[in-house]
């Protein structure tokens, strides 16, 4: 039978009233989405609207001309001034030893702004089906008549009330900021000022992965707090008013759908501990990744890349492995998370009919219960989702404390203020584990048979590791001095004490500003569209201004370390000589020219006390005669130590100290005196050859 038309009117309401709930539950669901999943969600946007113009676009650029290559960057209007909450530098300083908890309590004021924005948001929509449920009651079934202005008015309000919630993004997203930048920027700015890991010897990979993804599970676990807050209290508003509306109803889904999250969380323990070997796993894997980056060179040299890639390929097995045992619980609970509210849906729509059938309940009333019920998913969906973000968190947050905690090898902590500053240019230095002393002023070679045993002595008197007694040992007018170099002022140390390593480590920039090291300009500061304009060829090449620093060295300085380094050919082949730019650790350079440019940049700094390890195996005899002799010369009066078992370098030292392989003094003299031993003879012999087949 043909429905009359009051019912023709109830029935396009109750359509109109189940296309306004989709639609808010869909944009809860992107609401609820983290920072990452909702730029997933506008990049497909943008992915499926330009599949669909791809071929107006053809069309469009037919009539182009097909020589013009260059791109152009757009960037959107920026405020002069961005609100303080924004700014980085209002990021709050959290306790890394309770890290999740001390974020919360530094951000409580912007958490508490969230949850209250948030709160509009999720009440707003869960009084959504309470207001279709009135304006529907209101005599719809007597046509569009003023007794649905009071109804249409409640509705308007609960919609512009979750209008206004809506803007809880804002500053959701800025308290996401805090946690994963904030961090990010934490842990920076601890690990730049240790050296090689601290005192703990943290990988180099299992730093990577704390900056690039632990600090970003830390703010979803900021961004989450308000808004499962305001979910959790937009629960108990729907609990209140479906006991009100219909008791048997409601203490179905208030009793059991607790219970119901409650048997969901028992699957957090295993998916926290199947996470954290993940966890472990994935930072082994870059960690092999990382070193492979960094030793290349070295080992295509010695044949290592089969070894390399059977240790790669099993560690990435074990990552898959685990991955997909996490995954296994991962997609029971979200299985379970879309499954549950749907179970519950049907069981009380169902007794729902049946009470409007017998009366119990009206038209509006079975909207607003169909409401309740599907809005009870993002509640649950929010619930489910905040515990694997709070477990990922938990992970994070362990290994970043644990980064936090490191400490440095060498510290100012024990520093005597009543220490004088050493006389430099006269002062021995005397290594006391190995009992090996450095004469003042002479340029003294250290051999051994094991590179390893030398270098560590070179580094132990360049004070890199406090718990290695070094004493430095001086004269002047008031007598004979001795004081260990932990108590003197690291920064003077640092001035005195220059250490150049067996890696030469360059960094992007000008090679200007590597030659000058910590005394370089510095990059002025630059808008976000000169940066993108910059950059728009496609190079990845930055010519940035450079703000003058008072301590540069003079370009007479730079040209006399340069010519001692041999490293004038470098800067003749170079576009803008001094002032071209160095690829990230010098990958525009060979091996050689690294080595080079290192030891410049050293001899840059005149220090009184010079220590460097293998200065010259990457390059040919020819030009390591030519360095050696130079740095002989330009060093002569001051004290220079040369870890090396080149005959080229030893024959340009004053002393030569040779190490047993426990690393005690074997014995010194002139290399004349020293080279007759046969151990010694076998010991430069043999790195001579090895040099030989590296520089091939």
């Amino acid at each position: 039978m043909r429905p009359t038309r009051p019912d023709r009117y109830v029935s396009a309401g109750l359509v109109v009233s189940v296309s306004v709930l989709l639609t808010t539950l869909r944009s809860l669901n992107v609401f609820l989405a983290t920072p990452q999943r909702k730029f997933t969600m506008v990049a497909q946007f943008f992915r499926n609207t330009h599949t669909m113009t791809s071929s107006t676009f053809k069309k469009i650029q037919k009539t182009r001309h097909s020589s013009v290559t260059s791109r152009k960057f757009e960037l959107g209007p920026q405020p002069r001034n961005w609100p303080e909450f924004l700014e980085f530098s209002a990021t709050p300083v959290a306790n890394h030893r309770s890290l999740l908890w001390s974020t919360v309590k530094v951000n409580r004021g912007l958490l508490l702004c969230a949850f209250v924005m948030s709160l509009l948001m999720f009440v707003g929509s869960a009084l959504i089906p309470w207001a279709l449920g009135i304006f529907l009651d209101s005599g719809l079934e007597r046509g569009m008549t003023s007794a649905l202005i009071p109804g249409g008015l409640i509705l308007t309000s609960v919609i512009l009330v979750r209008a206004i919630g809506s803007f809880s993004e804002l500053v959701l997203v800025a308290s996401w900021m805090r946690g994963d930048f904030g961090w990010r920027r934490t842990i920076i700015r601890h690990i730049s000022t240790i050296r090689g890991g601290g005192r703990e010897q943290i990988p180099a990979g299992e730093i990577v992965a704390s900056v690039t993804s632990d600090t970003e599970k830390i703010g979803n676990f900021l961004y989450g707090v308000p808004a499962i807050a305001a979910s959790a209290a937009s629960f108990f508003v729907i609990a209140v008013m479906m006991l009100r509306t219909n008791l048997e109803l409601g203490l179905i889904v208030v009793i059991g759908l607790p219970i119901a999250i409650l048997a969901m969380s028992l699957l957090i323990k295993p998916l926290h501990q199947r996470l954290s070997a993940n966890r472990e796993e994935r930072g082994k894997l870059t960690t092999l990744a990382s070193d492979a980056v960094v030793g290349l060179r070295v080992l295509r040299g010695v044949g290592g890349e089969d070894t390399y890639n059977v240790r790669y390929r099993a560690q990435s097995e074990h990552v898959m492995d685990t991955g997909i045992r996490t995954a296994f619980i991962q997609a029971i609970l979200g299985g379970l998370t879309t499954a549950v509210p749907a179970i519950f849906t049907v069981v009380v729509i169902s007794l729902g009919l049946w009470e409007v059938y017998a009366g119990q309940l009206t038209y509006g009333e079975l909207v607003a219960f169909f409401g309740y019920t599907v809005y009870l998913s993002v509640p649950v969906s929010s619930a489910t989702q905040f515990l694997q973000i709070f477990t990922d968190a938990r992970v994070g947050a362990r290994r970043t404390s644990r980064i936090m905690d490191s400490t440095p090898l060498t510290s100012d902590n024990d520093v005597d203020p009543t220490v004088c500053e050493p006389r430099w240019e006269s002062a021995s230095l005397t290594d006391q584990t190995a009992n090996i002393t450095i004469a003042a002023g002479k340029l003294t070679v250290i051999v051994s048979a094991q590179p390893e045993i030398s270098a560590k002595l070179a580094q132990r008197l360049a004070r890199t590791d406090d718990q290695y007694p070094v004493l430095v040992q001086w004269e002047d007018e008031s007598g004979h001095h001795s004081v260990h170099l932990s108590d003197i002022a690291l920064a003077q140390v640092r001035q005195a004490v220059v250490f150049s390593g067996a890696t030469a480590q360059l960094f992007q920039g000008r090679l200007r500003s590597n030659l000058a090291g910590s005394r370089a300009e510095l990059p002025q500061v630059r808008s976000v569209a000169d940066q993108m304009h910059d950059t728009g060829d496609g190079s990845g090449t930055a010519h940035r201004e450079h703000m003058l620093h008072p301590d540069m060295p003079t370009e007479d300085v730079l040209d006399a370390a340069l010519s001692v380094a041999d490293a004038h050919d470098i800067v003749l082949g170079l576009t803008d000589g001094l002032d071209d730019y160095v690829a990230e650790r010098g990958r525009s350079l060979s091996g050689g020219q690294r080595q080079r440019i290192a030891l410049a940049r050293a001899l840059v700094t005149q220090a009184p006390i010079l220590i460097a390890v293998e200065p010259t195996s990457a390059v040919d005899s020819h030009t390591e005669m030519r360095i050696a002799s130079a740095l002989r010369t330009q060093r002569a009066g001051r004290t220079t130590v040369i870890v090396s078992v080149s005959p080229i370098v030893l024959h340009q030292s004053d002393e030569v100290i040779v190490l047993n392989p426990d690393g005690s003094e074997r014995m010194r003299g002139t290399y004349e005196h020293v080279a007759a031993d046969p151990y010694v003879h076998a010991i430069v012999h043999r790195g001579q050859e090895e040099t030989q087949e590296h520089q091939v």
